[in-house]
């Protein structure tokens, strides 16, 4: 009863915001204040079942759903390019609809196959953050193959081989313990909040030895989840920015830049900017922080690399000393405004007029 109850309560406000009046209000609001909302996508997909192709709900959404949200927000949003943030006398453009801007975190393959067309279709800009060291690469992201692990793999061995995962923080444990007496086949769904707080609690090390802990107990390789691309080539990266979409970094590694030493970020800012310009034959601008993670110290390297925008959660959206353009993001996923082309852009509504937005210094 509770989920169905949220949900209602949901629509009830978001659907209140037209009845009343108020979302035009707002929009017009934005519109002079010359607020621009970001949004950010991961993955695009076919369709919605039970292992999301081994990605985390939040980092998924379907086509018929990514459609739709396009759609909203070209008939709402005047749709232009990250770029278009940095143009000069920008906060002395006449006051219109609010604007938008589409990005893309990590350089998956699907945005090539899938977001693409619909993009072109409707003629709307984007920006994709790739990692560089997975393009053109049979490599994964360590949460893939642990949703491959766990979803595929015997989770009753956890229950036979508790001392295999002593060497790991308690909650950890809890919940993969937990995972493993279900007593039925585990979801996509099941497995997140496991990411996440193996995400909180480990160090890289530990992860890479948690995953081949976890792989020999529950009878399944870790290679197993390296049987297709699941990332951009060169060639397509290439295409695209020939095509208009702009291209920023997301860094190398896709490791969270706040547990490295400011050598090793600094190493990666510099070395995926390279890697982009050199690849693609033009300048990069944009950077996001893997995970949204970053201080003040990862915001001035980011401006000492050559970066003039930055998108991150930590620190406060704006031009700050160093110069570069701090970027807060919304994230978008499958059921942020409900699933599939019958989700009621009511829900839509409420989440943007929630979230955050950039409003020029």
């Amino acid at each position: 009863m509770a989920v169905p109850a949220k949900r209602f309560v949901k629509l009830a406000a978001g659907r209140a915001l037209v009845w009343t009046g108020f979302w035009e209000r707002v929009l017009r609001m934005w519109a002079r204040r010359r607020a621009t909302l970001i949004l950010t996508y991961h993955r695009v997909i076919e369709k919605w079942d039970e292992t999301l192709d081994y990605s985390q709900p939040g980092m998924v959404v379907t086509v018929p759903t990514f459609e739709r949200q396009l759609a909203f927000m070209k008939s709402q949003f005047e749709i232009v390019p990250l770029g278009a943030l940095l143009e000069n006398g920008a906060v002395r453009r006449p006051a219109g609809r609010p604007r938008c801007v589409i990005t893309f975190d990590d350089g998956w393959r699907d945005n090539y196959d899938l977001a693409l067309p619909i993009l072109r279709h409707h003629r709307i800009p984007a920006t994709i953050f790739v990692t560089t060291d997975f393009i053109g690469t049979g490599r994964v992201f360590w949460h893939t193959t642990l949703n491959r692990v766990l979803l595929r793999g015997d989770l009753s061995e956890l229950l036979r081989h508790e001392a295999e995962l002593a060497a790991y923080p308690s909650p950890v444990r809890h919940q993969l313990q937990q995972l493993a007496r279900r007593g039925r086949a585990a979801t996509a769904r099941d497995v997140d909040p496991v990411i996440e707080t193996i995400k909180a609690l480990c160090g890289q090390d530990a992860i890479e030895a948690l995953l081949q802990t976890l792989s020999r107990t529950v009878g399944l390789s870790t290679r197993a989840v390296q049987d297709q691309n699941y990332f951009l080539d060169w060639d397509q990266v290439r295409e695209m920015a020939a095509g208009g979409i702009e291209i920023g970094s997301h860094g190398c590694s896709h490791r969270i830049m706040t547990g490295l030493s400011i050598d090793e970020a600094s190493e990666e800012l510099v070395r995926s900017k390279r890697e982009i310009e050199h690849r693609i034959g033009r300048g990069v601008a944009h950077f996001a922080f893997p995970n949204g993670a970053a201080n003040g110290a990862l915001v001035a390297a980011a401006a000492t690399a050559g970066y003039r925008t930055a998108s991150l959660d930590g620190v406060p959206a704006g031009r700050g000393r160093h110069g570069i353009l701090a970027l807060r993001r919304v994230g978008m996923h499958e059921e942020v405004g409900g699933a599939g082309p019958v989700g009621d852009d009511a829900l839509l509504r409420l989440w943007l007029a929630r979230a955050p937005k950039v409003v020029p210094a």
